[in-house]
């Protein structure tokens, strides 16, 4: 060991623990490593062989935590319907990036793939990821049914989805809280005396809207709002649907209702256009409350009231517990729900408060 490496290495260190650890005097030891007499060469030896052997042992830590691990961390969006994840990709660009870094970060490289289930061929793609040594797999699962999970089986790697519950098949789960949501959305409007509510819905059965439809179900029937059973009402998978089925709704008999719950941003965009093209006033004629973000400003005179779930947020660290299930070898399977907020717009009318003749 060169002097020159000795005294940078002695930066790290002191003195006075090498003198402790080997039971010599501190002055010992720096008559040793800077070659100066007044100490015999068997002890100068012994105590330059230890501090070559730390520095040993720190150099080969270092350099094994630097070591790229091999192998390919895969974030997939599967689309069934090919509706649901058509909407807002734009914005998710950064968040992809935030993602790739956290895989990065780790010593993984990161892949975003998409799978459409009528033209993509599943096992030309699972091979490829096999031939990439792929690590682990984060799904966005929204549109999925129960039975698409056990093709990715074969991969024999950790799985984690997100916006859907494969819990009895052995896979970890990060959703949002459907069920509170739509407590929220509930408790807010009946607090602002509204009991005969209708649920608007999209004409589409994926996991998330069919949580918020049960429970819309159980919240009304606990809250003694009467019978439910026609109160949800399928209008369609786009917003020009949602526009012309909303249209032909008004103008049936609809006259007891006076508050919509509205399951997506498609269905908000379409019903609000319908009731402001038929001359509605919001929420003097009508209260709406709507679930899912939507762009700022975008209706006209009023701002809607909005239960909202974290995504971004939930998605990185569902890619994290991924991670920490990869290099854990971790057993436990979790279910792991993030709760909704409310943002109150002015969409809601307080008929508490006024009565209007």
């Amino acid at each position: 060991m060169s002097r020159r490496v000795l005294q940078e290495f002695m930066l790290k260190i002191k003195s006075k623990d090498i003198a402790k650890e080997l039971g010599v005097s501190t002055a010992t030891v720096s008559l040793a490593i800077n070659g100066k007499p007044g100490v015999n060469q068997r002890t100068r030896a012994y105590i330059l062989e230890y501090i070559e052997r730390k520095q040993h042992d720190e150099y080969g830590l270092i350099n094994r935590q630097k070591v790229k691990k091999e192998g390919l961390i895969v974030f997939l969006i599967y689309k069934k319907h090919g509706i649901i994840f058509g909407r807002g990709q734009d914005s998710m660009s950064l968040f992809f990036q935030e993602i790739k870094r956290i895989a990065g970060e780790s010593g993984y490289n990161f892949t975003l793939a998409y799978y459409q289930e009528q033209y993509d061929d599943l096992e030309k793609m699972l091979i490829n990821w096999k031939s990439q040594h792929i690590r682990g797999l984060y799904m966005m699962g929204a549109e999925m049914n129960q039975g698409d999970i056990y093709p990715f089986f074969q991969l024999n790697i950790p799985i984690v989805v997100g916006d859907n519950d494969f819990y009895n098949e052995g896979i970890d789960s990060y959703m949002v809280d459907n069920r509170d949501g739509i407590n929220r959305a509930v408790d807010y409007l009946i607090d602002y005396g509204h009991s005969h509510i209708v649920y608007l819905a999209e004409n589409i059965d994926i996991y998330n809207f069919n949580e918020r439809r049960e429970a819309f179900v159980l919240e009304m029937a606990k809250r003694e709002c009467g019978d439910v059973s026609q109160r949800i009402v399928n209008l369609g998978k786009t917003v020009e649907e949602v526009y012309q089925t909303m249209s032909s709704y008004l103008n049936g008999s609809h006259m007891k209702t006076t508050a919509f719950v509205l399951e997506s941003s498609v269905v908000s965009l379409g019903v609000t256009k319908a009731l402001l093209e038929n001359n509605i006033c919001i929420p003097k004629d009508i209260s709406l409350i709507g679930f899912d973000a939507l762009p700022e400003k975008i209706f006209p005179g009023f701002e809607l009231t909005l239960i909202k779930g974290t995504h971004t947020r939930r998605h990185m660290a569902a890619v994290k517990h991924l991670i920490r299930h990869i290099e854990e070898s971790e057993v436990e399977i979790v279910r792991t729900y993030y709760r909704t907020r409310i943002f109150e717009g002015n969409s809601v009318f307080d008929k508490t408060k006024y009565i209007y003749t």
